[in-house]
């Protein structure tokens, strides 16, 4: 039969749709994982997992592929294309978690106290894998003669004035723990500048970037902070370590608590679970390159986020990455949950489930018993 002009062009027209229609489903098909962090090296198994796709494309076969550097990357397993992923950066502590409770994100890293109380607050995300402990502290001028937690105490009952202390965000890991530990301490602190009978001013300073700055202009006595703050200050001169976050009251309860997570919403981790499961498994293989390579990772963790080498390796030594929900941890996250109940932090979902003895079936995805050390 012969086609008529019409006709032929009608059957173009009909083949490009068509054609078109097939590539959609085609691009449908592999999903965009978008994934946040802070950029500081406690989340590193990120950026190690980035950098190491053709480690772990030969250990285990779950890898990245680069396609632009820190920012856009393909997620493989076993071969087959699981997923696009766009790497974001953002502030730590409620921002990050806000934002994968505002769907800005799909899974984050971040801190626990966070994700507790965005959880307590009814908001539909979970916990799915251990990411890390320890790795925070006090530091304090250099010309202050505090040398540890007990004469940061003396100093603050002799001071005239409130003593400044920065830190990063709210319900931030390290605000939380100092909070407790002035508690403990007896000491009265405040939020409100305008309250000088308070012994402590803590000072909201809105992102971890103006941390530094603002201990170095003097614009607070000292801050608390997570690493690699702490060994930066001391690296450039502007501050000292008076205490680790485990040499804080109640003394033994801060070593190996949990501080960073991986968590998901649970949207995305329903629609992709298969996304979700390699993402765990992959970061916990990160981890414990991180543990079995220190020097390594600390040289290209250091170029992810832009310090010297010397300086990570000094903060790599202070952190604790995990690879399971180990028996610390979970101690660790019960006196989490028992610490913000008493400070009023949490008071709905969290308290209710943790009253009711069925914490964990709250706070940790389906997904997150994927969580172990996998080879």
């Amino acid at each position: 039969m012969k086609l008529t002009p019409v006709v032929s062009w009608c059957w173009i027209c009909l083949l490009t749709v068509l054609t078109l229609s097939a590539c959609g489903v085609e691009e449908k098909a592999v999903p965009v994982l978008r994934i946040g962090h802070s950029p500081q090296d406690h989340h590193a198994p990120l950026y190690i997992a980035a950098v190491n796709g053709d480690y772990f494309r030969e250990h285990g076969g779950i890898w990245l592929k680069e396609k632009v550097h820190r920012r856009e990357y393909e997620l493989f397993d076993q071969g087959r294309l699981l997923a696009k992923m766009v790497i974001d950066a953002s502030t730590g502590g409620e921002e990050m978690i806000r934002r994968l409770v505002e769907e800005q994100y799909d899974m984050t890293l971040g801190g626990v106290p966070a994700m507790l109380h965005f959880i307590d607050q009814g908001s539909p995300i979970r916990i799915v894998a251990p990411i890390m402990a320890d790795g925070a502290g006090l530091v304090l001028r250099p010309d202050m003669e505090v040398s540890d937690w007990d004469e940061f105490v003396a100093f603050v009952r002799s001071s005239e004035a409130p003593v400044k202390i920065g830190y990063k965000i709210a319900v931030s890991v390290q605000s939380l723990i100092l909070e407790q530990a002035l508690r403990e301490a007896g000491l009265a602190f405040t939020h409100d500048a305008g309250d000088t009978a308070a012994g402590v001013l803590l000072v909201n300073l809105y992102g971890e970037e103006n941390l530094l700055p603002a201990l170095k202009n003097g614009l607070v006595d000292g801050i608390v902070a997570n690493q690699p703050f702490l060994a930066l200050a001391e690296e450039q001169g502007i501050g000292k370590v008076a205490a680790m976050q485990g040499d804080l009251p109640p003394i033994g309860k801060w070593r190996g608590i949990p501080c960073c997570a991986l968590a998901a919403a649970d949207s995305y981790a329903g629609e992709h679970p298969r996304v979700v499961e390699a993402m765990i498994t992959l970061m916990l293989r990160a981890t414990r390159f991180i543990n079995d390579f220190p020097d390594k990772s600390a040289v290209q963790i250091a170029r992810w986020i832009e310090i010297d080498p010397g300086v990570e390796k000094k903060s790599l030594s202070t952190i604790s990455y995990l690879t399971e929900y180990n028996e610390e941890w979970e101690q660790g996250i019960k006196y989490w949950v028992e610490a913000m109940i008493a400070g009023g932090i949490l008071n709905a979902r969290v308290k209710d489930a943790y009253d009711q003895d069925h914490l964990s079936g709250l706070i940790y995805g389906p997904l997150s018993e994927k969580a172990g050390d996998k080879k």
